[in-house]
């Protein structure tokens, strides 16, 4: 068992750099911030070229980030000499409800399946559940509707565990960070909606 300081020893600059880029881009997704987006592109990128070849679906998982990345600065971005404000954050309309629960348990399905013939997942259905999880938040973010935190908490605590049980210590330390983020997104923007 290799230990915690072991570990951040055997740590590559680039996981160091998508790490710092991963968690200063949510706490500028926090604040509202559209220098959020190009950040996370930036950490999904040196994830994906970190796993591509080797952990394929990992790889895969970010390019799909990265896609939902540019969708969200899009969205954010103000545009020189536009009349609208930035975009509100918002609740998730009722009529969404059915399709984002449609879309997580047919892909949950079907990603599970990939998953559990690749071998790349010990737990290959709750891995996609959890991906599916992450990437309805990345889409709730883009567009600021408030429960992106409640789908990113569900999301980093079921791979808190999963990387617990891998005693992955830096990606441990990693996904704490990220559950506080996104409990303090959740309170910081529900307070905006009240």
């Amino acid at each position: 068992m290799s230990t915690l300081l072991e570990q951040l020893g055997a740590t590559t600059a680039l996981q160091w750099i998508a790490m710092a880029a991963g968690i200063l881009g949510v706490w500028l997704s926090i604040k509202e911030k559209v220098a959020a987006w190009p950040l996370f592109i930036l950490c999904y990128g040196c994830y994906l070229y970190l796993y591509f070849g080797n952990l394929n679906a990992f790889a895969g998982m970010n390019g799909v980030f990265i896609l939902i990345s540019i969708y969200g600065w899009i969205r954010w971005a103000k545009v020189p000499g536009a009349t609208t404000q930035a975009i509100p954050i918002t609740r998730t309309p009722r009529a969404h409800w059915p399709i984002i629960g449609a879309v997580i348990v047919v892909a949950t399905g079907g990603i599970g399946w990939l998953l559990s013939q690749s071998g790349e997942a010990n737990v290959p259905y709750i891995d996609a559940f959890a991906t599916l999880c992450a990437f309805v938040a990345q889409w709730m973010l883009s567009r600021k509707q408030i429960e992106t935190w409640i789908f990113w908490l569900i999301s980093d605590m079921i791979y808190l565990v999963l990387v617990f049980q891998q005693q992955d210590w830096p990606t441990v330390l990693l996904f704490t960070i990220f559950i506080y983020l996104a409990w303090k997104g959740l309170r910081d923007w529900a307070r905006q909606l009240d």
